[in-house]
């Protein structure tokens, strides 16, 4: 008998949207734990769930002093679905809303994998923008290049899947490892799927599972591709993580190399983009430097 854990983060969320989630979640799910990195609006977040709370103890939300990055709080979710014997977790964002059946399409495609006798790793949803219904497309490396897929109606083997609406078995993670907290925000979801990759797993994202999902902090057009544009606080993880990944042994060397030639591309285009671009490439160069030193976690100074 499957028990699912909801492992939801929430920094600064909208209180509304966290309340469709939960009703989107709450006939869904077992157990619900919210991983909180010192929200200002703590407060009202707990508020706004104190009905339930106080009505079901499957349902906790933890506190945490001080932003201590998504892969730690994504580990004491974690920590608490092993702690009441779950069988999977269900890794959300704090704007992730679920459509109806959501979790039991993922499940059921999971357990067609394994009578299949494939080794499942992780199961994620197919993501679409709100605002142009667009479908994303799914990722596969093939050395330094990628193919993009349009899914149609069946599973799709992915490269990594997005953390939010990811479904892992719990002994999968004991497996595969945690959450990489070091890396603090980014990359996460990537370098946990080549870990789980490596060890013979298999990711699929299922088209009949879909999920609203918004990449970076803006996107623009440029050369006739839509990009996100990050703030250069984000920009400084994104190329200390990069650095990360390609000196990892278990990413793979296409990985790798398209991540040397698309960092200085990066460096070229967003700081174009930037409206700070002496704090742009204050944070790039520092991002680098660290990365090389090997100084991971929270970003101090």
């Amino acid at each position: 008998m499957n028990s699912i854990c909801a492992v939801i983060i929430t920094f600064n969320p909208d209180i509304e949207t966290i309340k469709k989630q939960y009703a989107s979640l709450e006939k869904q799910i077992n157990y619900i734990i919210y991983i909180d990195n010192n929200s200002i609006n703590i407060k009202e977040i707990i508020n706004s769930l104190e009905k339930y709370t106080l009505n079901n103890q499957n349902i906790k939300i933890i506190k945490n002093s001080e932003n201590m990055g998504l892969g730690y709080a994504q580990n004491q979710g974690i920590n608490y679905a092993k702690k009441n014997n779950c069988t999977h977790v269900l890794i959300l964002d704090h704007d992730s809303v679920l459509e109806n059946d959501f979790v039991n399409k993922l499940i059921n495609e999971e357990n067609k994998k394994i009578e299949k006798g494939i080794n499942i790793g992780a199961m994620g949803p197919v993501y679409y923008d709100e605002k142009t219904k667009i479908i994303y497309p799914i990722t596969r490396y093939i050395g330094p290049f990628i193919k993009r897929i349009i899914p149609d109606n069946e599973p799709v083997e992915a490269s990594f899947l997005i953390s939010s609406g990811c479904l892992i078995r719990i002994d999968v993670i004991d497996d595969v490892g945690m959450m990489n907290e070091e890396l603090f925000i980014d990359y996460i979801d990537v370098e946990w799927s080549f870990r789980a990759r490596k060890k013979g797993y298999k990711l699929y994202a299922i088209p009949k599972a879909r999920m609203s999902h918004t990449v970076g902090d803006n996107r623009t057009s440029i050369f006739g591709r839509t990009i996100s544009v990050h703030s250069p606080i984000r920009r400084y993880y994104l190329h200390r993580n990069s650095i990360f990944m390609m000196r990892c042994p278990y990413i793979s060397w296409g990985y790798k190399l398209r991540e040397l030639i698309f960092n200085i591309l990066r460096l070229i285009i967003f700081t174009l983009l930037s409206y700070d671009k002496k704090l742009y490439i204050k944070y790039i160069i520092k991002g680098y430097r660290d990365g090389l030193n090997k100084k991971m976690g929270k970003l101090v100074g």
